[in-house]
C-alpha cells in the first residue's frame, strides 16, 4: 500500500474519531440538558407543592380564627349581656329581700359576677378587641398584664415596634405569643419570662426566654405541649425560629420574619 493509502486510512481514522467525540459530546450535552430540564420542572412541582399546602394551612388558621371570632361575639354580646341582665335582675330582687332570702341572693350575685368576668375573659381570649383597636404592642402588654395578675411570674417585656405587620400577621403573632406564655406558665414552670419584639423596615423578630425546665425531654414531647401550633403559625407566615436551651437553663426560642 502506497504513502497516499495511508494517509487516506489515517485520516479517515481521524474524521472517525472526531465525529465520536462530536457525537459523544452532544449526547452529552443533551443528557445534562435533559437532566436540568427535569431538574427544573422537579423544583417548579416542589414549590407549587409547597405553595398550596401553605395556601391550605393559612387558609386552615383563617378559617379558625374566624370561628374564635363568632364564638367570642356570641359569648360578649349573647352570653354576657344575658348574664348581666339576669345579675341586674337579682340585685333588684335582693334588695327586697330580707334575711335568708337576701343572703342567698348575694351569694348568686357573687356567682353571677364570677361567672361574667370568667366569660368576659374567654371572649377576650377568643377575640382580642384591644389588638384590633389599639394593634399588637398594646396587646401583647394587656395580655402579659392579666398573666402577671393570674400568676407569681415576672414578666419583662421590651418592645421596638415602628414598623407595624398588617391586622392579619400581628394576630398570628398574637397566637404565638399567647402559646408561649401559656407554655411558660403551664409546662416549663417558669419564674421569669423575658419577651422582645424588634420590628424593622424588612425583619420582623421576636425572642422569648424563660428560666423553667428547658428542654430536656425529646421534641416530639415538647411539640406536644402546644408549640406545634405555633410552629404551624410561623410557618404560614413564612418564618423561621429556633428552639434551644442555652447553658443557663430554661428555653430560647427566636423567631424571624422577612417582610
Amino acid at each position: 500500500m502506497d504513502g497516499s493509502g495511508v494517509n487516506g486510512e489515517i485520516n479517515a481514522l481521524v474524521v472517525g474519531m472526531i465525529g465520536m467525540f462530536f457525537l459523544t459530546l452532544i449526547i452529552i450535552l443533551f443528557v445534562v440538558i435533559y437532566q436540568r430540564k427535569l431538574l427544573k420542572q422537579e423544583r417548579k412541582h416542589k414549590q407549587a407543592e409547597e405553595d398550596h399546602q401553605l395556601e391550605l394551612l393559612q387558609a386552615t388558621l383563617e378559617s379558625q380564627e374566624k370561628e374564635r371570632d363568632r364564638i367570642g361575639r356570641e359569648l360578649h354580646d349573647g352570653v354576657g349581656v344575658l348574664l348581666t341582665t339576669a345579675r341586674m335582675y337579682l340585685q333588684h330582687w335582693s334588695e327586697e329581700s330580707t334575711g335568708e332570702q337576701g343572703e342567698v341572693g348575694k351569694k348568686i350575685d357573687a356567682m353571677l359576677g364570677e361567672t361574667i368576668e370568667s366569660v368576659r375573659g374567654v371572649s377576650s381570649n377568643l377575640r382580642p378587641v384591644v389588638l384590633e383597636n389599639l394593634g399588637l404592642a398594646e396587646a401583647v402588654s394587656d395580655l402579659i398584664r392579666k398573666v402577671e395578675d393570674a400568676s407569681s411570674v415576672n414578666i419583662q417585656f421590651d418592645c421596638s415596634y415602628k414598623h407595624p405587620l398588617s391586622q392579619k400577621d400581628e394576630l398570628s403573632i398574637y397566637r404565638v405569643v399567647q402559646e408561649l406564655l401559656t407554655n411558660g406558665l403551664r409546662h416549663s414552670g417558669a419564674s421569669k419570662i423575658d419577651l422582645h419584639i424588634n420590628s424593622l423596615l424588612h425583619l420582623f423578630s421576636l425572642t422569648y426566654q424563660d428560666n423553667g425546665k428547658g428542654i430536656s425531654k425529646e421534641v416530639t414531647e415538647i411539640k406536644g405541649l402546644g408549640l406545634k401550633n405555633m410552629e404551624s403559625r410561623i410557618n404560614a407566615l413564612k418564618g423561621k425560629w429556633m428552639l434551644k436551651s442555652p447553658p443557663e437553663g430554661g428555653v430560647l426560642i427566636n423567631i424571624q420574619i422577612e417582610r
